[in-house]
């Protein structure tokens, strides 16, 4: 099997939790969240486009639901603290869950997501920011520094706008408000979501006490299709990783959700989704003039790109901090403001390119102490191509690949990396959880037809953070999942050919085919390989083929 960091290596174990639980510290309180935003999932699903009066119908008829007594009220609430735009200008909408149960006496009960979105037609921009819940902040009317979260607690969506606006400087447009049982039964309503799960999660709350249990979770890793309770507690579950982990997690799922929404889908679902939206969602929207508006700005917006800006915040011990000056660059980056994504950029690879330059300095200050000691004559040093400075690791990327081939079966080729970052490994195997990494299931596409896959978890962590997973995807048979569509970039190298996605700049994926199967490389959650990175392992993947079986006569040749 792959050899592992050693102990202690920045702070965390490579191995996963037993069935007991994963040794977090739980809650005191057993709590039921409100993790994510339908509201989000149906803005981005109308996406997709009108392009029919079908389509047309369908909003008309969403419009005709919109002008319930709690929008009215909400709407009043807000009054002061949004300015509501017309004519297609960009809006910025503010996507809160929030959880208020009947057993406690709350006015408002708890904010536990809270997403901004960005929709500019002039720009061709669809920007997307999470604002972690633990983020120190100072809310109006209370004393000292509290959680973000509190603001929602002590004065509902309008202390949290104010809070919003200013945490960052943005002007609010519209409001949009969701509970967690509307998020499961719109993920089912539009027949489950493809997601691209980075790594195992797992806890049980078998034999732990009651006042220490919590949310119960077992998803594998691996591209695989999620349906509600399973997207929920996907995209809500924080007990092992920090705020800016799950906030980065809850946007690659909103991300996912978009490609994955047709017209055809929203006009055939019996107005189920019509159902939700008035259920579980209240918003500031008072007329079906203000929606229509907002779709027809979606429509303008149906090729865009969504930008995943992710706030500038650590962790910290009590709180997460984020650097004043550093919001405000996040919030121009949200607003797309001209040259600033072109700064960012460059500003990134010239901090690449001086790291660089630095390392190969010290290497040079290196061979030059040993100089004195051999002949003026000595072979070159091999520079790993493209000074993406990842490491040989060809063995364990072998032994990686030997475990697939044995149990996937079916003349399946299986491609495997043979260089990684430093100090990075794959996750190992648990007995207490019986199972064995790399991964090897069955999942189905769209046709419902079954196509073996496999998933390689890596794992590795930076200086100072949690750890990082990345992963190696293979598909037999399924030429185009969802997660492909729409690549950035097409590039050949060395005779592959690799359809490259970015966020921001950023390679978040990686994907190549050979005859009808698929596989790509996927970056962390938090994208912490770089672009380089990100090309050097695609590129380093050496293939496995199927072991060739003889025929039954003697001295016959293989087929």
């Amino acid at each position: 099997m792959s050899s592992t960091p050693p102990p202690g290596y920045g702070g965390y174990s490579t191995r996963k939790p037993p069935p007991e639980g994963d040794g977090t510290e739980p809650p005191k309180k057993k709590r039921y969240w409100w993790r994510f935003s339908l509201a989000s999932l149906i803005i981005v699903a109308v996406c997709a486009a009108a392009t029919s009066s079908a389509v047309l119908l369908y909003i008309n008829s969403i419009a005709e639901a919109i002008g319930t007594k709690e929008n009215k009220h909400l709407s009043a609430e807000v009054e002061d603290v949004v300015k509501k735009v017309h004519g297609g200008a960009p809006q910025t909408i503010l996507i809160l869950g929030s959880d208020k149960r009947p057993e406690f006496e709350e006015e408002f009960g708890r904010s536990d997501t809270t997403i901004l979105l960005r929709l500019d037609a002039g720009k061709n921009l669809i920007s997307v920011m999470s604002i972690p819940r633990d983020l120190k902040v100072e809310i109006p009317g209370l004393f000292g520094p509290e959680k973000f979260n509190g603001a929602y607690a002590e004065g509902g969506p309008r202390l949290t706008v104010q809070v919003v606006k200013d945490l960052t400087g943005l002007q609010i447009n519209h409001i949009v408000n969701i509970d967690f049982l509307g998020f499961v039964r719109a993920v089912d309503a539009i027949g489950c979501v493809y997601t691209d799960v980075d790594r195992r999660y797992f806890h049980s709350n078998v034999g732990v006490p009651e006042e220490e249990q919590y949310a119960e979770i077992n998803i594998q890793p691996g591209y695989q299709k999620l349906c509600g309770r399973k997207a929920l507690q996907y995209v809500r579950y924080r007990h092992t990783d920090t705020d800016i982990v799950r906030s980065a997690r809850q946007q690659s799922f909103l991300s996912q959700v978009r490609h994955q929404i047709s017209p055809l889908d929203l006009i055939t679902d019996n107005h189920s989704l019509i159902d939700i939206l008035t259920e579980y969602t209240t918003a500031n929207i008072e007329e079906g003039a203000e929606l229509i508006e907002l779709l027809d700005l979606l429509y303008e917006l149906r090729g865009a790109e969504v930008q995943q800006i992710h706030f500038p915040a650590e962790l910290g011990p009590s709180y997460v901090y984020a650097n004043e000056n550093e919001i405000h660059h996040a919030a121009k980056e949200f607003l797309g403001e001209a040259g600033y994504q072109t700064q960012k950029a460059e500003k990134q690879e010239e901090e690449e390119k001086a790291e660089r330059k630095k390392k190969r300095q010290e290497e040079r200050q290196k061979k030059k102490g040993k100089a004195k000691k051999k002949p003026k004559k000595k072979p070159k040093k091999h520079t790993p191509p493209g000074g993406d400075e990842l490491v040989p690791a060809a063995e364990i990327g072998e032994q990686e690949a030997e475990i697939v081939a044995r149990k996937v079966g079916g003349g399946f080729p299986v491609f495997y990396p043979t260089r990684l970052p430093s100090g990075a490994s794959f996750q190992e195997s648990n007995p207490y959880e019986h199972i064995v990494d790399p991964r090897v299931y069955h999942l189905k596409d769209k046709d419902k037809e079954r196509h073996g896959a496999y998933r390689m978890v890596g794992i590795f962590v930076p200086v100072y953070e949690e750890p990082n997973y990345f992963g190696v995807q293979g598909i037999q048979g399924w030429e185009n999942p969802p997660i492909l569509d729409d690549p950035t970039e097409e590039r050949t190298v060395n005779g592959r050919e690799y359809s490259i996605y970015t966020d921001s700049g950023k390679i978040k994926l990686v994907a190549w085919h050979r005859g009808e199967n698929t596989y790509w490389i996927s970056n962390s959650l938090q994208q912490s390989l770089s672009n380089e990175q990100m090309m050097g392992i695609a590129e380093s993947c050496h293939v496995m083929l199927p072991k060739k079986k003889k025929t039954a006569k003697a001295g016959s040749k293989s087929e």
